[in-house]
């Protein structure tokens, strides 16, 4: 069993090189895939609930990551759900993780979380593969890069054949799910220009893809900048610690089993986040770094089968880019969704508290998930 495969992949530092051949190897076929869709989440974001949605989807990430943390494997944040290509030797624990982070949605955010598990040798069998690189944005982040239409293979058979391949009732091993690390304790970050969006972008082009998505990386490097410059978090000081009860609330409201419990533990994350404010003014110990630690572990921008990116640009750079991305969806090179934001919001996963970080970066109000929705009307128009 080759549980070393994604662990042992060469990483690469530019961006702009996610789309060489050389850098992607095929996932072993007895590698599965675990994916977890929120069902209907256009009506919870509508009702003023997308933290609430990204925190569920970063669940089952945090779980998966909990149950080995030795090991390295694949993994995707989409905002209203999550992807993970993982080795077979985590598959029964994963179960367990996936059954009781769908009861968590429905419990505590009446979120209906479907999840499944599909092997790579089924999604080789329907006629598509997986091939993975690393993209490594700092020494100690790296990010997964996904392509061969797998992933998107696997969300669909979650959504069209759920009975065939949700997770089953009949959990017989004693695994107890951990979600410790899973964080939610910043205010919405303000955008450092005049919008913050979130792109959707898929090549409709098998033949030429790299073609389109090495155009599109040049093009947005033209309009809005380099990585740093359309980067929504710029600058330190738009990381603030919320004392907002709302914020608190989602964490709080995971992590407790009742009113009383919710209650000390929303207490627990207002002394911590004074305690946080307090040592990183002062810049006690390594606290003085760790707003800088937390925008080097950022997640702003990755390709899963088609690129997602959330950047900070003026409204006129953002009318650039759509002029230039709806007439390639005109010529048929591309399809694309679009949703703005005047800013970003983060979900946390906290390993060590002064070392291994993912921060989970979206625009507010929608972010992913209607920008999703936006690319799916304009392939109806197809």
């Amino acid at each position: 069993m080759n549980t070393k495969f994604y662990k042992n992949l060469t990483v690469i530092s530019d961006f702009s090189k996610i789309m060489e051949n050389k850098n992607y190897s095929k996932v072993p076929n007895d590698w599965l895939i675990l994916v977890s869709d929120i069902k209907d989440s256009t009506t919870a974001i509508e009702k003023g609930n997308y933290k609430q949605v990204n925190f569920i989807s970063a669940l089952t990430i945090i779980g998966i990551l909990n149950i080995d943390r030795k090991l390295d494997f694949p993994y995707i944040f989409g905002g209203d759900g999550a992807s993970l290509i993982v080795p077979p030797i985590l598959l029964e624990k994963s179960k367990k993780v996936l059954s009781e982070a769908s009861i968590k949605a429905k419990e505590v955010f009446n979120l209906d979380l479907r999840a499944g598990i599909i092997s790579v040798k089924e999604i080789e069998k329907r006629g598509s593969f997986i091939e993975v690189a690393k993209f490594q944005t700092t020494k100690d982040h790296t990010q997964a890069l996904v392509r061969g239409n797998g992933l998107e293979l696997a969300e669909k058979l979650l959504k069209d054949e759920y009975e065939t391949f949700k997770i089953k009732e009949n959990l017989i091993n004693d695994y107890v799910p951990n979600f410790d690390g899973l964080e939610c304790r910043w205010e919405d970050i303000k955008t450092p220009k005049e919008e913050t969006i979130s792109i959707l972008i898929k090549s409709l082009d098998e033949n030429n893809s790299n073609e389109i998505y090495q155009n599109c990386l040049k093009e947005i490097e033209q309009i809005v900048g380099s990585y740093e410059e359309r980067n929504p978090l710029k600058q330190t000081n738009q990381l603030k610690l919320s004392f907002n009860l709302r914020v608190l609330n989602t964490e709080a409201s995971t992590f407790s089993t009742g009113k009383i419990s919710k209650f000390f533990t929303i207490l627990k994350l207002i002394f911590e986040n004074f305690l946080g404010l307090i040592l990183m003014k002062f810049s006690i110990g390594l606290w003085g770094d760790y707003k800088n630690r937390i925008m080097k572990t950022t997640d702003t921008e990755k390709f899963d089968d088609m690129l997602r990116m959330v950047i900070s640009t003026n409204k006129i750079q953002t009318k650039e880019l759509e002029r230039y991305l709806e007439k390639q969806f005109q010529n048929k090179n591309l399809v694309y969704g679009i949703h703005k934001s005047n800013s970003a919001l983060m979900t946390c996963l906290i390993f060590e508290r002064h070392g291994k970080h993912i921060h989970f970066v979206d625009s507010s109000n929608g972010g992913y998930a209607l920008a999703s929705k936006e690319l799916k009307n304009r392939l109806n128009f197809l």
